[in-house]
C-alpha cells in the first residue's frame, strides 16, 4: 500500500489519500449522474444532498483520520495497523453513504390529482415491491406512471389502511400506479401555461427555447405539466401524443440550495 512507505512525511501521506478518494468520489458521482439521478433529478430529489455527504466521508474523513495517525517514525507493522483502522472506518461510512444515495435514486414519477411526484426506490422496497414490477410500465428509469384514489370498490380499504395506517402516502402506493397512456386526457387538464412560466422567469424560458429550437417545433405542441419534488420542483413536457419530451428544472425551493 502507497501510505505504508515510511520516507512520506504526514502531510505526504494524507495528501495521496486524499487524491486516492478522490478518484473513488469521481466514480460515484459519476455513477449516480449518469445512471442514478439524471438531470434534473440530481438536484430536484436529493441526490445533490446525498453526494454532500458521501463527499464529507470520503474526502475529509480519511485523509484528516491519516494526518492525525501517520507517523514515519512507526514500525511498518505499526502503520499497517494504523492506516487498516483508517481505511476500514472510511470504507464503513463511505458504503453507509452510498447506500443511503442508491436507495434514494428515484425510480417513478407518478401523475397524482394535479402534479407529478417522485418516488424514491426505497420507498416501494420497504413495501416488498420488486422494482422490476416497474417494467410493465416501461424500462426508462424513473418510469412515468398514473395513479388514481379509489372511491369504490375493493380497492378502497386497502387505500385507506395503506394511507393511514402505515403511512404510505397515494403517490408512493404501488397498487394505484397504472399507464399513463390510458389516462392521459386527465393529465393534461392539469397543464400550466408556459407563457406564464416563461415571462416569470428567464432561466426556465431559456431552457424550454433551447427545446424548441432543437425539436424545431412551435410552443404550442407540447403540455407543461408540473412535477413536485423535494428540493426544487420540475416543469415535464409532453407532446399531444403523451411522450414525455424535456424536464425544465424551476428554482430551488427557499432554504435548499
Amino acid at each position: 500500500m502507497f501510505l505504508l512507505a515510511r520516507t512520506h512525511t504526514r502531510y505526504t501521506a494524507t495528501a495521496l489519500h486524499f487524491f486516492a478518494s478522490l478518484s473513488v468520489f469521481a466514480l460515484l458521482l459519476g455513477t449516480a449522474l449518469l445512471f442514478w439521478y439524471p438531470t434534473p433529478y440530481f438536484s430536484a430529489s436529493g441526490g445533490w444532498q446525498g453526494i454532500r455527504l458521501v463527499a464529507a466521508v470520503d474526502l475529509v474523513l480519511g485523509p484528516l483520520l491519516t494526518l492525525v495517525l501517520y507517523d514515519p517514525k512507526k514500525s511498518r507493522r505499526e502503520l499497517l495497523m494504523d492506516i487498516g483502522v483508517v481505511v476500514l472506518i472510511q470504507s464503513g461510512a463511505l458504503l453507509w453513504g452510498i447506500k443511503a444515495v442508491y436507495e434514494q435514486r428515484p425510480v417513478v414519477v407518478v401523475f397524482l390529482d394535479t402534479s407529478f411526484y417522485t418516488v424514491p426506490a426505497v420507498a416501494l422496497q420497504s413495501q416488498g415491491v420488486d422494482l422490476q414490477q416497474l417494467d410493465a410500465f416501461g424500462l426508462q428509469r424513473p418510469v412515468v406512471v398514473f395513479a388514481d384514489r379509489p372511491n369504490s370498490g375493493p380497492g378502497v380499504q386497502e387505500y385507506l389502511r395503506l394511507a393511514e395506517v402505515e403511512q404510505i402516502p397515494p403517490h408512493e402506493q404501488f397498487g394505484l400506479y397504472a399507464p399513463l397512456s390510458e389516462h392521459f386526457s386527465r393529465v393534461i387538464r392539469s397543464a400550466v401555461d408556459a407563457q406564464e412560466i416563461m415571462a416569470n422567469n428567464a432561466d426556465m424560458k431559456l431552457q424550454i427555447e433551447r427545446v424548441l429550437e432543437q425539436e424545431a417545433s412551435e410552443i404550442t405542441e407540447y403540455y407543461f405539466l408540473p412535477l413536485t419534488s423535494r428540493y426544487r420542483n420540475i416543469v415535464l413536457m409532453f407532446d399531444h401524443q403523451g411522450a414525455l419530451i424535456a424536464m425544465i428544472s424551476a428554482p430551488f425551493k427557499s432554504g435548499n440550495v
